[in-house]
């Protein structure tokens, strides 16, 4: 039976959401890999993976490292799919998953050795959601977030259209913004890591990981062919990027709690 949504309704994190789509981010799960292998997480490090979304690099990382991590997303449809993919991948005693919001985090302070996230801040009171993973943050702890950068100023008009792909929230920062605002956090040793221009893509994924994501393709191709405006949606936002990428760059933002 063809399920009852509608798509038009919904925003750009609730789509990917339903998609079930978890690597979105600036330079898909390539950027990802590229990510883990700069931080050298070790096997005895507490990881939180803050905006998880299906659990794709929670369980990579569980799964090539052995390191333990909890992966926390306030979509439950997103939870649902990381707590299957940890199941199917066999990590469930090292990857954890918990429907969680980034503002009131349901941790102790001084819990994890690493916070890392992607494209998530961007859409969030950065200040608010940089103090929450200081706090759970150990001394020395260290936080890890890849994000899009402005390059630019955006004229008004490229900035509604943005607004309009990806929701009104939505707010780019320059590296010196974004170091700012982890520097008037409290974190120290703050720096970019990993600095490239943003390049055309599906919705920033990659798409040689859509083949091998087992619990993508499963739900992705029935309902692309129940609700052919995905593709719409998805084209939109696609073509924004391709026409504006000289606005835009992405890195790894990293800083340490003293």
């Amino acid at each position: 039976m063809k399920e009852t949504v509608n798509i038009e309704d919904m925003n750009y994190l609730d789509l990917l959401g339903w998609l079930g789509i978890g690597s979105s981010h600036p330079g898909g799960f390539r950027s990802t890999k590229l990510t883990l292998a700069t931080l050298k997480i070790n096997t005895s490090d507490y990881v939180l993976d803050v905006g998880c979304g299906s659990g794709l690099t929670a369980c990579h990382l569980a799964k090539t490292t052995g390191t333990k991590i909890i992966g926390i997303d306030i979509n439950p449809l997103m939870i649902e799919k990381a707590c299957l993919r940890a199941e199917q991948e066999g990590v469930t005693h090292l990857a954890e998953f918990k429907l969680a919001d980034i503002y009131s985090l349901p941790f102790e302070d001084n819990v994890f050795d690493w916070v890392i996230t992607e494209s998530v801040t961007i859409f969030l009171d950065k200040f608010k959601a940089y103090s929450e993973i200081y706090r759970v943050l150990k001394p020395q702890g260290q936080v890890a977030d890849l994000e899009m950068i402005k390059l630019k100023e955006l004229p008004s008009d490229v900035e509604t259209q943005m607004k309009d792909c990806f929701g009104a929230d939505t707010e780019p920062l320059s590296i010196e913004e974004w170091c700012g605002i982890l520097s008037k956090v409290g974190f120290i040793h703050v720096e970019i890591k990993n600095k490239r221009l943003l390049k055309t893509g599906f919705l920033g994924i990659d798409l040689n990981k859509i083949k091998e994501d087992w619990l993508l393709l499963r739900d992705l191709r029935y309902k692309i062919s129940d609700h052919p405006v995905i593709l719409q949606r998805l084209k939109k936002n696609a073509v924004f990027i391709k026409k504006n990428k000289k606005y835009f760059g992405f890195g790894l933002f990293y800083g340490q709690k003293p």
